[in-house]
């Protein structure tokens, strides 16, 4: 009989028993342990941003068909029924059911909205296994598919708009523009009545308001915006009035507080004397005692015009225009706000019943962020705000020179320089006797109230086209300025740097902006 080997004597289970055992002590392979949950945390987040990485790419796609699409359809010059131009995009991008319901189109004479939504559901190759890992049973918590959404609107033509027409009719604006015979004055003329003139064409009539607010070194309110503030009224020369600190971190107007009136004089030395204005410029004012460069401008022309679409009125005040005094930019830009801002409605709605349209009952509208989103209250607001220059500062008469009504009658028919030039005292041998010589604003005041104005304008919705027009680069005020201006702008996009020569082409192109074919969505 053929005896039995036993298996464990062996040669073969000897040599295997001796390799586990050698395996058991090895301490070879131990980073393997470590590496194999590292290996796995890897692989799920590369899974999971390759799922992310073609959402997002066709999310991106999905936007761009809708904005294409939405800009197209709103488009006037194209004569096709909107809602099939959508649906065309849709179809020839692959999109076709991608669709988040049928196109919402509003028509109206001259103008058309678009509205569409967009909707793209993508399987998840790698999130989608998530779920077993991290939800025992069924959840909503559901990564088999990614929703990416896309909505846009968009619009050609106008709806409310509402503009301030903010210019600069300091001294410096008599100066010719760089390399021509043109003066700064003329070019502004030409330009601002080519801007009034595009807007307010009949298509757009009930729909655009303009408030004109001409500036240097104050702004003349007018007697009728004059008559229904709270004001220490002193004479009836000129309407300008003082306003607090606090007024220029804030585009809303205090109808409660009472302003000072602003005083009736010019300190400025400087004017176009007896002579033509068109033979000379400006001259030591000591032959005329008149006031040619008074503080607060004192001609109708130079008044604000209030939420008007009389183009014809607008026109004929900036024909009119003169150059005089220095330049407050600061307070051009808050009359300008306040025209724009509700908190200004019940005092327009107080004016004269001929001076403001019954279709702008309720200018200035809320703003487009505070109307709620079932208001029918859209107003879009803009700003334009043009200077050849940069804050400067700004003097008053002392108290003990300006407090009965015989000298309040003489300073506001006698220039502070000729007034001097006539003392027995010699000129400016006592300027600060008549002066106070402290500044009632200074130059650094006018330029922090400027940027506080553009910000609180700027953060309640309201669009700023800044519009420096001097050009010259060796002087440093006026490189100063064009920096503020810049920074008041709404973006980049909506400042203009420019000597003078094209100001009629920066003006036609904000013009086309306000008006233009434009996303809102």
């Amino acid at each position: 009989m053929m005896q039995k080997t036993d298996p464990s004597h062996s040669p073969r289970f000897n040599r295997t028993r001796s390799w586990l055992m050698h395996l058991a002590r090895s301490e070879d392979g131990n980073l393997f342990i470590v590496f194999l949950p590292m290996l796995f945390i890897m692989m799920v987040w590369g899974g999971i941003a390759v799922d992310l990485m073609r959402f997002e790419s066709r999310r991106a796609t999905l936007q761009g068909v809708t904005d294409r699409a939405t800009l197209a359809a709103a488009n006037l010059d194209q004569s096709l029924d909107p809602a099939s131009v959508v649906q065309d995009y849709f179809v020839k991008s692959g999109l076709e059911d991608s669709m988040d319901g049928a196109p919402i189109v509003t028509e109206g004479y001259k103008r058309r909205e678009v509205s569409v939504k967009g909707r793209y559901d993508l399987d998840t190759f790698f999130m989608r296994h998530l779920n077993n890992v991290l939800y025992a049973t069924k959840s909503e918590n559901d990564f088999k598919t990614l929703s990416a959404i896309a909505n846009s609107t968009a619009v050609q033509g106008v709806g409310a708009v509402e503009v301030s027409l903010v210019l600069d009719l300091s001294g410096s604006m008599y100066y010719y523009i760089n390399g021509t015979t043109t003066r700064r004055i003329d070019k502004l003329r030409t330009a601002a009545v080519k801007f009034i003139e595009t807007l307010l064409v009949p298509e757009y009539e009930d729909r655009i308001s303009i408030s004109l607010v001409p500036y240097s070194e104050h702004v003349n309110i007018g007697p009728s915006l004059f008559n229904e503030l709270k004001v220490n009224q002193t004479h009836n020369f000129s309407h300008c009035i003082e306003l607090p600190a606090s007024s220029f971190t804030t585009t809303s107007f205090s109808t409660s507080t009472t302003y000072d009136q602003t005083q009736n004089i010019q300190t400025n030395a400087y004017g176009f004397g007896s002579t033509s204005k068109a033979a000379s410029g400006y001259t030591r004012n000591t032959a005329n005692p008149a006031l040619d460069q008074p503080v607060c401008p004192k001609e109708t022309f130079e008044r604000i015009i209030p939420i008007s679409q009389d183009s014809d009125e607008l026109t004929t005040a900036i024909k009119k225009f003169q150059p005089r005094a220095g330049t407050s930019i600061f307070l051009g830009l808050k009359w300008g706000a306040t025209l724009l801002d509700p908190s200004f409605q019940t005092t327009i709605a107080k004016l004269p019943s001929d001076m403001i349209d019954d279709a702008f009952v309720g200018r200035p509208e809320p703003y487009e962020a505070e109307a709620g989103a079932n208001s029918k209250v859209k107003s879009l607001k803009y700003i334009v705000l043009m200077t050849d220059g940069y804050n400067d500062r700004s003097y008053r008469m002392n108290d003990s020179f300006y407090d009965d009504p015989s000298e309040i009658y003489y300073w506001a028919h006698h220039n502070l320089a000729w007034a001097m030039q006539s003392s027995n005292s010699g000129p400016d041998v006592s300027q600060c006797t008549y002066l106070n010589c402290s500044e009632f604003y200074t130059a650094a005041q006018g330029v922090g109230y400027m940027q506080s104005m553009c910000t609180a304008a700027k953060n309640k919705g309201i669009i700023i086209y800044a519009i420096s027009m001097s050009g010259d680069d060796n002087d440093s005020d006026a490189v100063a300025g064009r920096t503020e201006m810049a920074k008041c702008a709404s973006t980049t996009n909506h400042f203009f740097a420019t000597s003078g020569a094209e100001l009629d082409e920066i003006f036609a192109n904000i013009a086309e902006q306000i008006t233009d074919l434009r996303l809102t969505q």
